[in-house]
């Protein structure tokens, strides 16, 4: 997938605003909208938008990234996003130590499921959280994944709450000069 960065000035009451602290990233002309700490570091990939509390990974304590997929017309309903949860969890070939319960939850037109697994970090072979998201609405599915070390998860907890409290999948953007609050 290839990246393009632009910048825009953005005029007076233009009508973006995130929540104090916080950034709003844009993917796909709003396909994927959703807010994260402002002093934290984006950068794309080549298959997922990476974001993280540091400049370099070495420097970072954890890793959220986001990716999406524009679906084909239809309805998805029979398709439970649990279960494309599962099969994507399954497919993850780190060790796994544990995983929590499936989280479901549904509002406006956006449909979403997550769970935690720890499990052993290859590189640094040692115990890590995993928090795997999978949400749909709108003609896009987004997988949002959240790397961290366990002695982190009261600081990052309140991110993932942000995070999925913010998303907003489908939203048109046509002029990125001009938004709304999205949380």
């Amino acid at each position: 997938m290839e990246w393009t960065r632009e910048v825009y000035q953005l005029p007076e009451r233009h009508g973006w605003a995130a929540a104090p602290g916080h950034k709003i990233l844009v993917v796909d002309r709003g396909a994927v909208v959703l807010e994260f700490p402002a002093d934290w570091i984006m950068e794309p990939s080549s298959s997922q938008i990476n974001i993280r509390d540091g400049a370099t990974a070495e420097e970072g304590t954890c890793l959220l990234a986001v990716s999406c997929l524009r679906l084909p017309p239809g309805d998805w309903s029979g398709l439970p996003l649990s279960r494309l949860l599962l099969e994507a969890i399954e497919g993850d070939d780190r060790d796994r130590i544990a995983m929590g319960p499936v989280h479901e939850a549904t509002r406006d037109s956006l449909t979403l499921a997550w769970a935690e697994l720890c499990v052993v970090d290859p590189s640094e072979h040692r115990e890590c959280r995993s928090r795997m998201c999978l949400a749909r609405g709108n003609g896009v599915q987004a997988l949002i994944t959240f790397d961290f070390w366990p002695e982190d998860e009261a600081r990052l907890h309140p991110v993932w709450d942000g995070v999925l409290g913010s998303l907003r999948l489908g939203v048109p953007v046509e002029d990125p000069t001009k938004g709304e609050r999205i949380a």
